[in-house]
């Protein structure tokens, strides 16, 4: 089997799609997994690369304007209203990192994207991140801030 790019919304996955993005989410223990599943139906689009079986997945989700206020709020950017989309959720399973996966995966997002403008944010300590942030367009915006999730602190990306 070849290596698969899948772009759906999530009424277009089957329930075993959903599950799978919801079980990989988990995996990656980077989220709050209060409502998760109810914020993965909200998404605009879930996209999968399989290899024979997932090995990555992320999202671009429509973010509340009350959240998207509080993410540049804290890192003291500008110009969320630019904004219309966050890219989240991005994962790529342990045995299947470093073979270009995030590649594929950031290619997917970025075609799904079309014309439209999105946000993002990594843990400040996640350098395979910032690197890939870069690599595809994507500026730092303002600072470091306290995650609400742990003992750490996020950076806030843009590509318009």
């Amino acid at each position: 089997m070849s290596i698969q790019q899948i772009i759906k919304t999530p009424e277009d996955c089957s329930e075993s799609e959903l599950e799978i993005f919801e079980k990989l989410i988990f995996e990656g223990g980077e989220v709050s997994t209060e409502g998760l599943k109810q914020r993965i139906y909200k998404a605009e689009k879930l996209i999968f690369i399989k290899d024979n079986n997932c090995v990555a997945v992320g999202a671009l989700k429509n973010p509340n304007s009350s959240y998207k206020a509080s993410v540049f709020g804290k890192s003291n950017a500008l110009g969320q209203s630019l904004y219309k989309y966050e890219l989240s959720w991005l994962y790529v399973t342990e045995s299947a990192r470093g073979k270009g996966y995030s590649n594929l995966l950031m290619k997917a997002i970025l075609e799904s994207l079309s014309e439209s403008t999105c946000f993002a944010t990594t843990r400040e300590n996640n350098t395979p991140m910032h690197h890939l942030f870069r690599k595809f367009g994507f500026s730092r915006l303002g600072k470091a801030y306290k995650s609400t999730n742990g003992d750490y602190s996020l950076i806030l990306y843009g590509k318009s």
